[in-house]
């Protein structure tokens, strides 16, 4: 009996669970219908209790109600004729103004430099820009640097570091050309001090030649003297051989020669 009941027990807890899936399944949809419902009206009560927060409006008050300009879209002719305030005292303008200059070629970049006034510092600063684009030479190069540092005290603090930096890589770029210069000066030295080292060896290997060729001419000379007398010490000497007993001996036996040549008296004549 016991097991009856509890089996009994089990299912009837069973087909309550099977109840209770079946009413939320069958309730889910109106729960979601009803939070979408109410989004609206929490988002406006969020709102309206927003707008009264003091702390809402310190934010506010700290975030500057400004606009900042892309001019990274604006065309470089706008570039170079805007002189306003507001836009020279940016430092995203003068990166636009860079751009455009570089995007020049240098016959070009000369002539809208030329267009272009130097009366105040941003004139000025617009100029060094197109003249230094165009590939300028070393004294071009420091007499915009000139320029631009006679101006310097008009410079706005927003835009000071970027001229700074610009002016810092122009004076790195003549210090380079120097250093070139200082370089094929010394190249074209060295190549000279070379080439006279090259004509002073070979000059003396020229002498050195010579005079290892008249040594052996002294050499060969000398060794045929040599030879020559060792050569005549071994042969006799004919004088020598005249003065040996052998040839008294011959001269002994030669014949006499007995005959005598009648002498002739001279004639006398008579006197008359």
């Amino acid at each position: 009996m016991n097991k009856w009941s509890v089996r009994a027990l089990f299912n009837e807890h069973l087909f309550d669970a099977d109840g209770a899936c079946r009413k939320a399944s069958a309730l889910r949809p109106l729960s979601l219908l009803g939070a979408v419902l109410l989004v609206p009206f929490l988002l406006t009560g969020c709102a309206k209790n927003g707008a009264g927060n003091p702390v809402a409006h310190a934010v506010q008050a700290i975030i500057p109600d400004s606009k900042v300009v892309d001019y990274q879209t604006a065309s470089c002719d706008t570039i170079w004729l805007n002189d306003d305030k507001d836009a020279v005292d940016n430092g995203l303008y003068w990166l636009r103004a860079m751009d455009c200059a570089d995007r020049l070629s240098g016959q070009d970049a000369r002539l809208q430099a030329r267009s272009l006034g130097s009366e105040n510092w941003q004139r000025v600063f617009k100029q060094s820009l197109l003249v230094g684009s165009a590939e300028p030479t070393v004294a071009e190069r420091r007499q915009i640097i000139d320029r631009l540092n006679s101006y310097r005290s008009e410079f706005p603090a927003s835009v000071r570091p970027l001229i700074q930096i610009w002016r810092e890589k122009q004076m790195l770029t003549i210090n380079l050309f120097d250093e070139k210069a200082r370089y094929q000066k010394l190249q074209a030295s060295s190549d000279s001090q070379l080439d006279a080292l090259r004509e002073t060896q070979g000059r003396l290997q020229f002498q050195l030649d010579d005079t290892t060729r008249k040594l052996e001419n002294l050499t060969d000379i000398e060794r045929q003297l040599s030879s020559r007398k060792q050569i005549s010490g071994e042969m006799p000497d004919p004088a020598a051989k005249d003065d040996t007993p052998d040839a008294g001996k011959t001269d002994n036996k030669a014949p006499a020669d007995t005959t005598a040549k009648p002498v002739t008296e001279p004639e006398k004549t008579e006197a008359h």
